[in-house]
């Protein structure tokens, strides 16, 4: 396979052109050094034989026996030549030579009677194209023939041959390059359409995201168009969700800082220190639930698409990962009377994955368990493999999730009514942006059906995930 190593496709276009041009112009020099030879050689071919018809003439027989008689001019006439020695050679029918050069050979086989052969012979160090002429005489007592021999070196030949192919040849290059020429321009007004979509596209506004017009673009182009305006697509779906989130963030951070300037403000206006330390312990639970949400919006920041960092995945122990994390927050469920638990008959999982925003998951989907559970719940954290899929799961026995707020608890910054806790909405909606950076799944339904109570959340790791050990 050849690789035509540029990146302009007018020079790839060129480029394969010519190497598909230069066979048919080998192809074109192999045919003229052939057909130049041919016909140089026919025509001289015929000049030879017809001066053996001539030698022939002066061949008679008198008495019953060949005699040879050649006029000097007519010697002179066969020998001069200004480009080319000849030689001639007359043998009588014993193969003896009557008359000519002594050393011309015959050739293999021999012409019938009458007739005449053309071949290739050497003469010392001189190439000689002869013709050998097998002539029948007509007297003798017995039938025989004499034979007739002429060459002569190929310098004409040689120098007719080489015009011809020049003259062959060289139309054939000057209509390569034409063609060449011709082409490379019809490449360039073929390309045009790339430059208008060129400067169509760099004289939009960064803002725009409006699809391009495919109707009318060349047909080739109409694919690429199609492919990029369901990039803008996708490009204007996700601006428009950074848009809401950043309004949304904005409004969540404006009244956490309004109830904090609130309560500072009332501080200073109090002159008992009861109420001053109770306006400044307001300011430490206003400041406490704006921390969580800064924390929970970089958390989210981290677990978007775009972030490098979030990219890093390396082998990660999902049974080492729960235990340590789980153990981490029962300080927090032993506060509020909550039994929180491992359930896992592993020793080791192992997935291709990211250890901080793994640890991050599963912060979110115990705290959110412990946080809005009651006192004397019971929260369990499972590791298992079903169905070849690894499920790693978070489960309570409090009141539960209705039905209708199951899938809107993963949209960012809503939250459940009715619940005394405080909190940022922002939880599952991480667990869900983890979930797809590890191409898995979540899953969210009662912990027992039967009675829709209880909240179980089960994270699906696929099974092409799962590393073998």
């Amino acid at each position: 396979m050849i690789h035509i190593k540029t990146n302009s496709i007018r020079q790839k276009l060129l480029n394969w052109l010519l190497i598909l041009l230069l066979p048919s112009l080998l192809l074109g020099t192999v045919s003229a050094y052939y057909l130049a030879n041919y016909f140089a050689n026919l025509a001289y071919d015929r000049a030879l034989f017809r001066v053996a018809l001539a030698l022939a003439d002066q061949v008679e027989v008198k008495a019953g026996s060949m005699v040879v008689d050649i006029p000097d001019s007519t010697l002179d006439l066969i020998e001069y030549d200004k480009d080319d020695w000849i030689y001639y050679q007359i043998q009588d029918p014993h193969h003896n030579v009557v008359i000519g050069e002594e050393k011309l050979t015959l050739p293999k086989p021999m012409p019938a009677g009458g007739q005449h052969v053309y071949y290739d012979a050497r003469l010392d160090d001189k190439l000689l194209r002869m013709v050998a002429f097998n002539l029948p005489l007509v007297g003798t007592y017995v039938k025989s023939n004499a034979i007739i021999l002429i060459g002569e070196t190929t310098a004409k030949r040689d120098r007719m041959a080489h015009e011809i192919i020049a003259f062959m040849l060289i139309p054939q290059i000057l209509l390569i390059v034409l063609m060449t020429l011709l082409v490379n321009l019809g490449i360039r007004r073929g390309l045009v359409s790339l430059e208008k979509l060129k400067d169509l596209i760099s004289r939009r506004l960064p803002t725009d995201t409006h699809p391009l017009e495919e109707r009318d673009a060349p047909q080739e182009l109409q694919p690429l168009l199609h492919a990029m305006n369901d990039l803008l697509v996708k490009v204007k779906g996700a601006v428009d969700e950074q848009h809401q989130f950043i309004a949304n963030a904005a409004h969540q951070l404006k009244t956490p800082l309004a109830g904090l300037k609130i309560q500072a403000e009332a501080a200073l206006r109090e002159h008992d220190m009861a109420s001053i330390h109770h306006a400044l312990k307001q300011i430490s639970t206003g400041s406490d639930s704006l921390g969580r949400l800064v924390n929970q919006l970089l958390s989210l920041a981290r677990a978007e698409p775009g972030d490098r960092h979030a990219q890093v995945f390396v082998p990660v122990d999902l049974v080492m990962l729960i235990n340590e994390v789980t153990a981490e927050w029962v300080p927090k469920a032993l506060d509020k009377n909550i039994d929180l638990g491992v359930n896992c008959q592993l020793q080791q999982l192992k997935i291709s994955g990211n250890y901080m925003l793994l640890q991050e998951l599963l912060n979110n989907l115990i705290d959110n368990a412990i946080r809005y559970s009651q006192s004397g719940a019971k929260v369990t954290v499972s590791l298992a493999i079903i169905n070849n899929d690894a499920v790693l799961s978070v489960q309570d026995n409090g009141l539960g999730i209705a039905l209708s707020e199951q899938q809107k608890v993963f949209e960012r910054f809503y939250r459940v009514l009715g619940t005394a806790e405080s909190g940022c909405g922002l939880g599952l909606a991480i667990v869900r942006e983890i979930a797809h950076q590890h191409q898995a799944r979540v899953e969210l339904g009662y912990t027992n059906i039967s009675q829709s109570t209880g909240t179980t959340v089960k994270v699906i790791f696929r099974e092409n995930n799962i590393l073998k050990s």
